[in-house]
Parts: C-alpha cells; structure tokens; sequence
C-alpha cells in the first residue's frame, strides 16, 4: 500500500470537473504549489492536568474547527490521525521525532498546542514545526472567551495557510457570507461564518431583501428591498446597520454592486423602454449613467477586480440571457458565453482569472455552476446531476466559491473548492440563497 493512500487527506490537487468542450482533459483551477505539503494536526492539548468540563469543551471545539478550516483550505494534504504516534503532543517536549520518522509517509509540517482558561479567558499557544528541520517556524498567542474557541481556531487556521503558503493566501477561515434568507413570509439578509456557524439577521424590515454584497473592504452590504412597496437599492453600514443616502428611482432596480476603489455602484435599473438597462453611479447615486442603453434586458452587473470592466447578462443576441463583458463606461462588448441556453449571475474572481456563472445550456434540465477562462473563454463546468446550482460568489482567495443549491429538496447554501472538490452543506433551515462571500478582514504586509 502506498503512502498517498495511507493518508486521510485533502489533495493538494484536485481536479476539476471535465470542460464542457473537452471532456476528456481535466484542469486545475487552483494554482499548484511547488511541492506536496503534508500537515499533521494532532489535538490540541489542555495546559493543566485536571480539565473543568467549560475548557475540555473548548479544546473539543478548536481541535475540530482547525482540522476542518485546514482541510477545506486546498493547500495541504492532513496525514490521518489515526497513523500519529499514541503520545498526544501539547508542546514542543511532547514530539518523538524518530516516532514520527517512522510514519509510511513523511509529514512535511505538524500543528500543536496547549490550551488553558484563567480567570474566564481561554488562552490558546499553538505552534508550526517544521518535522524535516525539527524547529518551531511559528508560534502564536490567542486569547478570548470561551465561547471563542470557533474564532480562535479560525484565527489560527489563518495564519498557517498565510505562513506555510509563503503568503499565496491569507486564509478564508476568518472571513463571512452575507446571504438571503426566508423565514415566513419575509426574506432578510443574513450574515454568517464562512462554515454556516453564527447565522444572524442583518435586515429586520419583515419585507423582501434580495442580493447582498459586500463593499471590497467589508464596511457596507448592498442589496435590493420591497420594504417601502417599490424596489430600491439599499446600501447599509456593517457596523451599526445604518442606511446610507441614495435615491430612489422610482423604478426596478436590482443586482447593485460596489466597485474594487469604494466610490462607485454599478446596477440594473427599468428604463423608460420598459427594459432593462446597466448604470454606473456614484456611491450617492450622482452622475448616473447608462452604459449599455440597449432594447434587450441588461442585469446582473459585477465589476472586474480591477474596475475597468463589468461583466454582465444581455438578451441582446436572443432568447435567453448570457454573459457579456463590456469596459466600465460600457464600450467593447463582448460575449462570453456563446453555446445558447440561459446563463445569470456572473461573479468575477478576485485574481482576475475567472468568471463564474449559473447556466443551463441547451436541452439541459437545470443550472449548473460554471466558470469561463477570461483570457482564452474556455468554460469548465463544476456540478453536475444534483438539482438546480445557482448564484456563485467567490471567496477572496479565488481558491472557493459559494452557491444555492436545492439539490437537498429546498435552496440552501454551499461551499466546495473552485474545481469543484470539497463540496460542504453550510445552511439547513427556511429557504436559502443568493450568497456573497466577504473579503479579508486583516490586512498582513
């Protein structure tokens, strides 16, 4: 038996689905790392002998919580537990090196660590060894509440795939998708952890709220809402919640999105025509304009990373909708998706690299989740066979992605690995969807 099946792990690369146009050659999305890096993760450890049942819980949670942020991270394999030596390791002392020499695989790093609660505050030292040089390469001091033990794991999950990733990523652990959720008759924006812990409501007008997305920086959700009897785009603080200044157009609108600078909206407003069209304003709703004016249906607007173009949906070429992308004043149209059907909902990936979609190509039953290659158009599907996919929004590692499925029998949110891989079920009750995955919270140099 060979080592690469001894290991309980998640690949460093994984394939993604076949292309829709090439079915016999797979494709990775994610970047490839330069060398297989095989992580270990034995259990934290507690810090005292006698364990009172408020810090054995905690540790129970920050065992489980890193394991799964590290594994759903894609950029390690984790060695299984159940081939590490008996001895538990909480610090440095407690490795037996020629113990884990011996292991049918060589780990590459291993994370450990004690946890403690003094005076109410659980205090976590976990650390990074380096197994090939033996020598701690990181270490850290967390603290918080007890109830933190969720955000400390988190905290720390961050900053292992920030270090050992030689700063390729900053981790999405600590990040959050802000969604739509139907409980009743109303539909609220919700807000959760990247994993689907810490649901809360962030809208409470009893109406009907629709497509949330974050600012770039994080300080503001837009979103569209019924409450006053029309359709108007909202954008709203997420510190205090408080709304900020922008006309009403006495018209539908939908879809509004912030541009990567802060200081524009790009969104779908009703014309006169009775259709459709793209505008680009100011945050305040000033020097409006319409930068597709076109008869057919134009919506469904998302900025590029760099703000210089938008990618969009046009019916211009027919029936149906399919993904256009146009420069941010609305010049050099180009259509992206070209093999008929419906497609909606582009998303653009933080790098730049990739546009993804919900389609349902021609004679095809239901969405799916795609992504097309900006630079070449080459489309790749990443579902398949389950229910209706629909509404990705990338994770600001260009690495993840979320989405609605009701593949389950009603919509609720996923998370899975943008190459299709890691698939996880993060939202189970009401009716959920239209997810919108926040950016990083803390800036490293």
């Amino acid at each position: 038996m060979t080592a690469k099946r001894l290991i309980l792990a998640t690949p460093v690369l994984l394939w993604a689905l076949a292309s829709l146009r090439t079915q016999d050659r797979p494709i990775t999305i994610r970047p490839r790392p330069q060398e297989e890096i095989i992580l270990a993760v034995p259990d934290a450890q507690s810090a005292r002998q006698e364990v009172p049942p408020q810090l054995a819980e905690a540790i129970r949670t920050f065992n489980q919580v890193l394991w799964d942020d590290l594994k759903f991270s894609g950029h390690f394999t984790l060695a299984g537990k159940s081939f590490y030596p008996p001895r538990p390791v909480g610090k440095l002392e407690d490795i037996n090196y020629e113990a884990w020499d011996s292991l049918p695989f060589k780990v590459s790093f291993m994370t450990a660590g004690t946890l403690d609660l003094v005076g109410g505050v659980l205090r976590a030292e976990p650390y990074v060894v380096d197994m090939k040089q033996r020598t701690r390469v990181i270490g850290q001091r967390l603290s918080g509440g007890p109830e933190q033990a969720r955000q400390i794991a988190h905290r720390w999950a961050d900053e292992i795939v920030y270090r050992l990733t030689a700063g390729q990523s900053k981790g999405i652990a600590s990040t959050r998708i802000a969604y739509t959720s139907r409980h009743g008759a109303a539909k609220e924006i919700y807000v959760m952890d990247y994993d689907g812990f810490d649901q809360r409501a962030f809208t409470r007008n009893g109406s009907t709220n629709l497509f949330p997305r974050w600012a770039p920086d994080n300080s503001k959700i837009t979103f569209v809402s019924a409450r006053t009897g029309k359709w108007e785009i909202n954008i709203h603080s997420i510190v205090d919640g408080s709304r900020l200044p922008f006309p009403m157009f006495n018209s539908f609108a939908s879809n509004p999105s912030i541009s990567p600078d802060g200081t524009q909206l790009v969104f779908s407003l009703r014309t006169s025509r009775g259709d459709t069209d793209v505008f680009v304003s100011r945050l305040d709703g000033s020097n409006r304009q319409n930068i597709t004016n076109n008869p057919a249906i134009d919506t469904s607007p998302t900025w590029s990373p760099s703000g210089r173009q938008i990618a969009f949906v046009s019916s211009r070429e027919g029936a149906g909708g399919q993904i256009h992308i146009c420069d941010s004043d609305g010049a050099n149209v180009r259509r992206i998706v070209k093999e008929g059907g419906i497609a909606d909902m582009p998303a653009w990936s933080p790098d730049g690299r990739w546009i993804a979609f919900h389609w349902m190509p021609r004679q095809a039953e239901n969405f799916d989740i795609y992504v097309a290659e900006v630079s070449s158009g080459r489309i790749y599907q990443l579902t398949s066979d389950s229910g209706s996919n629909e509404s990705p929004s990338w994770a600001p590692d260009s690495r993840h992605l979320t989405f609605q499925s009701n593949r389950d029998g009603s919509s609720q949110i996923y998370i899975m690995l943008a190459d299709g891989a890691e698939l996880r079920k993060i939202t189970s009750q009401g009716s959920n969807t239209s997810p919108s995955w926040g950016g990083y919270y803390v800036s490293r140099e």
